[in-house]
């Protein structure tokens, strides 16, 4: 394979990580799939690429101040947890060869929650005043939930753990984003060792795709500043539609739809960063003339 298209294929990836704090395996791992490659070994190659985009990004944002430890510490522990419980089901799932229908009913399933949740927030804010549990033990459940969908999926978590941030917790989205990739650093490192001792993964694939996520991460923490809240929320309400777009289409054999979807989508969000980058550089020329 071509390792330079990895590369590249890792600088975007990157750039989604570090904006929406998400791992990169929601997007690798339908691809890989695509690829031909065998469950087991997408897992354990996306696992890995999620681990350097989780640290790139957890750098950046923790530069940005858009970490909030507390929690971080707390999603960590029960995530770790989490991960144990899922390594070996999936393993025995993928024996019978049930591993690939899992995995896309999976992300069928929680995606189409979450785009739900981020595009239509109804009556969010008076729900939040009547929560029942301490938020601690809110983060604990979202930790050993993002740690089971870690491991079940070769995923960070990110994309489980950033909306139940917003909505359960009232983070605003950029400190989700942040506290999202420094919470699933140790989930993904626990996910990839479990799956590294038993499992075949690429680290040819994932070296290079990590190579290119160091240099795309750090640009989209940044890009976080150039959108409003309701504005991101609903870029990654919209990223959700198109990757259970992506999944349904690879379950029915036709590929190319999800790919061609999901391809429109990030030359539209790469371009709405250049268009807000060019209009902040433009702006702090006039007013420093």
């Amino acid at each position: 394979m071509d390792y330079l298209l990895f590369i590249l294929l890792g600088v975007g990836i990157g750039v989604f990580s570090g904006f929406f704090g998400i791992g990169g395996g929601i997007i690798l791992t339908p691809l890989l799939l695509m690829f031909g490659l065998p469950p087991t070994t997408v897992i354990g190659t996306s696992l890995m690429l999620s681990l350097g985009t989780s640290i790139s990004g957890a750098i950046s944002h923790f530069r940005l101040k858009n970490i909030n430890w507390y929690y971080v510490i707390i999603i960590n522990c029960t995530g770790i947890i989490g991960t144990q419980i899922a390594h070996p089901l999936m393993i025995r799932l993928d024996s019978m060869g049930f591993a690939e229908t899992v995995i896309s009913v999976f992300y069928i399933a929680l995606l189409s929650y979450f785009a739900f949740s981020l595009l239509f927030p109804a009556k969010k804010e008076k729900q939040s005043t009547k929560k029942k549990l301490p938020p601690a033990i809110v983060a604990g459940l979202i930790g050993l939930g993002a740690g089971f969908i870690s491991s079940a999926l070769g995923v960070s978590g990110g994309f489980f753990i950033v909306p139940l941030l917003i909505s359960l917790l009232g983070f605003k989205a950029s400190q989700a984003v942040g506290t999202s990739l420094a919470s699933v650093v140790f989930i993904v490192a626990a996910g990839l060792i479990s799956y590294s001792l038993s499992s075949p993964i690429n680290f040819g694939i994932g070296l290079a795709l990590i190579l290119g996520t160091f240099l795309g991460a750090p640009i989209g923490a940044r890009s976080t500043r150039l959108f409003n809240e309701k504005k991101m929320k609903n870029l990654l309400g919209i990223l959700y539609v198109c990757m259970i777009v992506s999944v349904l289409s690879n379950t029915f054999s036709i590929s190319i739809i999800g790919l061609i979807l999901i391809s429109s989508f990030a030359l539209i969000f790469f371009f709405l960063i250049a268009k807000k980058f060019i209009a902040l550089k433009t702006k702090q020329g006039l007013s420093s003339s």
